[in-house]
């Protein structure tokens, strides 16, 4: 091998060797836990079934709620669990559920919640955005009639 070509071999090496050194967010990515209580009144609750109706749309244990921080890379969901529901004698009520998320992706700006029902066609629920500090801290997302998507 030529003066040439043990210069090249040796300038690959080492750029392979600085490639492989390096370390970014994607192969360990920071994540963080959090508990997100969700709160709906409803026009019809059932504290038997943990099933609510708010607006038109019923929201139920094991529901999905999602986590979008703005990419693919950071989005996570987990389900609902009833923490109460409270029925008025009209059959409205008040009802609360918890999610528990174990790993959400950092570093976003903000992250935006999404609780869709597992009845067909029923619709879903977003949030207002959150912070990571507000989500870590313990965020309530209110349901609201007007804030539903057919």
């Amino acid at each position: 091998m030529g003066r040439r070509g043990r210069h090249a071999a040796v300038l690959l090496s080492i750029g392979t060797m600085a490639l492989t050194g390096c370390v970014s967010n994607t192969d360990d990515p920071k994540t963080f836990t959090a508990v997100v209580t969700v709160i709906g009144d409803a026009e019809r609750a059932d504290p038997d079934s943990g099933q609510c109706i708010v607006g038109t749309i019923p929201v139920a244990p094991n529901d999905t709620i999602f986590v979008d921080g703005g990419s693919g890379a950071a989005s996570t969901r987990s389900v609902l669990e009833v923490n109460s529901v409270e029925q008025n004698p009209d059959g409205t009520g008040t009802c609360t559920y918890v999610a528990r998320f174990d790993a959400i992706p950092a570093n976003q700006r903000n992250y935006s919640l999404t609780v869709s029902s597992s009845a067909p066609y029923a619709g879903s629920f977003t949030s207002p955005d959150f912070t990571a500090d507000e989500l870590e801290k313990g965020a309530t997302f209110h349901l609201h009639a007007s804030t539903t998507e057919p």
